[in-house]
């Protein structure tokens, strides 16, 4: 028997709504070069990796530091706010929708019956900025765009955005959606995404085109597999 049609979409954004890692690279290193002016930059393949991972900002960060032991929690919040100025300032204007975004959002919107949400290790701002700048705002309710600093939220593949925070804010907008994740699919890029998926119950759409490790992720085994956006209205469909 055919799984149900969703009730639910998940979203991740960096990887698999837009295509950020130009954004993202350059910004680590614009970071870097601001507060650790003494020492070498990471190098592109070690950043790639990181991104690559799904890993959060403090992870990232802690990773890349020279010494990650002293990456106390005190730099981390230095390092945080520093990245998101720098960010805001020069890697907004580095990124865009990957083909398809605006055109699956569409259809979906106007088949009914499906709500779409963004949980994303990303800002909540950097996430908003970015769909505005695009123009697609209008397809996400602000209360169903989750970042890694929402309160009750942690950072994917940990259930507690979905469980914790989605599940409530959906039932104050009268939508019931079970806790178990029985009708929901979760389409992102990287292990995180699929790990997450699986932690909650969901099926997971792993978008191959994306920045997640390609024999990890395929390793993991998820539900879906798409090239491109414009295929996950006919996968979600099988």
């Amino acid at each position: 028997m055919p799984p149900p049609t969703p009730s639910l979409i998940i979203f991740d954004f960096d990887g698999t709504l837009f295509n950020t890692h130009t954004s993202i690279q350059q910004t680590i290193t614009l970071t870097f070069r601001s507060l650790l002016k003494s020492h070498p930059l990471p190098n592109e393949s070690a950043i790639k990796s990181q991104i690559g991972s799904g890993a959060g900002l403090a992870d990232t960060f802690r990773s890349l530091y020279p010494t990650p032991e002293t990456f106390t929690p005190e730099i981390e919040e230095l390092w945080i706010a520093k990245y998101r100025e720098l960010y805001a300032a020069h890697g907004q204007g580095l990124i865009e929708a990957y083909p398809g975004a605006r055109e699956l959002l569409e259809n979906l919107v106007r088949k009914g019956g499906v709500v779409v949400a963004i949980i994303s290790n990303k800002g909540v701002e950097a996430v908003q900025t970015a769909l505005k700048n695009n123009e697609l705002d209008g397809y996400f309710t602000p209360g169903l765009i989750i970042g890694d600093k929402t309160p009750g939220a942690k950072r994917k593949p940990d259930p507690a955005a979905f469980r914790d925070v989605l599940v409530p804010r959906l039932r104050e907008v009268g939508v019931e959606i079970s806790g178990d994740g029985e009708g929901v699919v979760v389409v992102g890029d990287t292990v995180a995404d699929i790990e997450f998926a699986r932690n909650i119950g969901a099926r997971s759409c792993w978008c191959r085109f994306g920045y997640g490790d390609r024999v990890q992720c395929e390793g993991l085994g998820p539900d879906l597999v798409v090239d491109g956006l414009g295929e996950v209205g006919r996968v979600l469909e099988e």
